[in-house]
C-alpha cells in the first residue's frame, strides 16, 4: 500500500524548501544559492546541512517540510504511551537510522512521526511489509530521537556538552587509565565496552569525539564507524581509531576509511592529548567556517 501525507489541504506546486525560506525571511536568496553548493558538494540534504551549520533550527526546518510536502507537524509525542506491539512494527536500527517513530497504528493505517519526508522508498516497505496505510506527520529530529531514547532505549537523552567523548574499549585497564586521563585534563567521558552499549551512549549522551578500540567484539573497526555515519546527527563528528598494531598500511586505510586519527596503543599521555585536542579544534574550526 502506498504512503500518505497527512496533509494540511489543497494541491499546489511544491515549493521549493530554499524558496519556503527566503519566503519566511530567515535566508537571503543569495545565501540559498550558496548553501545548496555547499550542501551538494558534501553530499549533504540542503536541509540537513542548514540545520547542521546553524543556519536554521530544527524546529525551522521541520516547519518548513512541513510547508513544502503539505503535512501536518507532531511535536512533543515522547511523553506519550506506546503500546510493545506498535514499537515493534518499526525496529531500532531503522527508527535510529531513518529518524523515523510509530505514533498509532488505528483501523489499518499506521502513523508515522519523519523527519525527513521524502523516503518513498522506505514508507512503501514499511507499508508492504505490515500490509498497512503509512500516514506521515513531520517531527524535529531531536522530538523523535528523545522518543527513541525513552520508549526504545528506556533513556532520556542528554547533551554531552563541548568537551564531551565516548571512549568505547573492551579492556578494562586500557578503558580506565584513558578515561581518567582525559578526565584529569577537563573531558567529560563516557564509556562503554561493546557496540550494543557504544551506540546507545552515542546516541542518547550525543559526544562531540569518539575514541573506539580496533577490535570490537561482534562488529569490526569499518563496520562500527560505517554505522555510527549512518546516525546522521553523526555523519560529521570525528572518530579517533586506538589499536596496538598499525602499520602505515593500516594507518592509511584508516583515514581513507574516515577516521579522524589513530592512536598506538599504550597511548602516551602526550600523544592522547594532542590528537584529542586536535580533534576538537577541528570541530571548532568547522563550527567557525560554517558560522
Amino acid at each position: 500500500m502506498k504512503p500518505e501525507k497527512e496533509t494540511t489541504g489543497g494541491r499546489a506546486r511544491r515549493k521549493r524548501l530554499g524558496e519556503i525560506f527566503a519566503e519566511q525571511g530567515l535566508l537571503s536568496e543569495t545565501t540559498v544559492q550558496r548553501m545548496v553548493v555547499q550542501a551538494r558538494s558534501k553530499g549533504v540534504r540542503f536541509g540537513t546541512f542548514l540545520e547542521h551549520i546553524g543556519l536554521i533550527t530544527p524546529e525551522e526546518l521541520a516547519d518548513g517540510l512541513a510547508s513544502q510536502y503539505r503535512c501536518r507537524r507532531v511535536r512533543n509525542f515522547a511523553r506519550n504511551k506506546f503500546a510493545p506491539g506498535l514499537l515493534g512494527m518499526i525496529p531500532l536500527e531503522t527508527a535510529v537510522e531513518h529518524a523515523i517513530f510509530p505514533l498509532e497504528l488505528e483501523d489499518g493505517t499506521l502513523t508515522l512521526a519523519v523527519n525527513d519526508p521524502t523516503m518513498e522508498r522506505l514508507f512503501t516497505g514499511i507499508a508492504t511489509q505490515h500490509d498497512v496505510h503509512v500516514i506521515l506527520f513531520v517531527a524535529t529530529r531531536t522530538d523523535i530521537n528523545r522518543a527513541i531514547a525513552k520508549h526504545y532505549m528506556g533513556r532520556s537523552v542528554v547533551d554531552g556538552g563541548e568537551r564531551s567523548i565516548l571512549l568505547v574499549e573492551e579492556d578494562e585497564l586500557c578503558r580506565t587509565i584513558v578515561s581518567d586521563t582525559l578526565r584529569r585534563h577537563g573531558y567529560t567521558v563516557e564509556t562503554a565496552s561493546d557496540p550494543a552499549e557504544a551506540f546507545r551512549m552515542i546516541f542518547t549522551r550525543r559526544p562531540m569525539l569518539i575514541v573506539t578500540d580496533r577490535i570490537m567484539p561482534k562488529l569490526g573497526r569499518d563496520e562500527f564507524l560505517d554505522a555510527i555515519r549512518n546516525i546522521p546527527e553523526f555523519r560529521f563528528t570525528p572518530v579517533i581509531l586506538m589499536t596496538a598494531t598499525a602499520t602505515p598500511e593500516e594507518e592509511q586505510r584508516a583515514f581513507k576509511q574516515g577516521f579522524f586519527d589513530v592512536i598506538l596503543k599504550p597511548a602516551k599521555v602526550i600523544t592522547l592529548l594532542t590528537r584529542v585536542q586536535r580533534a576538537f579544534q577541528s570541530i571548532e574550526h568547522a563550527i567557525g567556517r560554517s558560522a
